[in-house]
């Protein structure tokens, strides 16, 4: 994990090709007291790393972002409102890459939703 004690895994169910985790935010972590201070705002780039993450957890390898594609930011992640974030990865392996598809959502609404291209490292 890139941020030491960002976020706790709730529960998560793994299928053949997909992973949903149910997972906290911890609200008083560091990250957040420059981003911002008067109101937590979740980075992007955090977010797009839990994704990474997942990917990892699923296929139980390091891997490394070689592409991002279509990342659509649809609201503010914002802990002190709502903690829990539901992460939904769908994968799909071709030559040595992994095609991750994922939303994330917040309180039932899609936050964000993006395509990732991972190898293995």
């Amino acid at each position: 994990m890139l941020l030491k004690n960002f976020t706790s895994i709730i529960s998560e169910k793994k299928e053949e090709n997909s992973l949903t985790s149910s997972i906290q935010i911890n609200a008083a972590h560091e990250v957040f007291q420059g981003h911002f201070p008067e109101q937590s705002v979740t980075p992007g780039v955090v977010l797009i790393q839990l994704f990474k993450e997942e990917a990892e957890r699923f296929y139980k390898k390091t891997l490394r972002i070689e592409k991002v594609h279509q990342v659509k930011f649809l609201a503010v992640v914002n802990p002190d409102i709502d903690n829990e974030l539901e992460l939904q990865s769908v994968f799909t392996e071709d030559d040595d890459r992994i095609q991750l598809l994922g939303k994330a959502l917040q309180s039932h609404e899609v936050v964000l939703k993006l395509k990732l291209i991972l190898k293995a490292v």
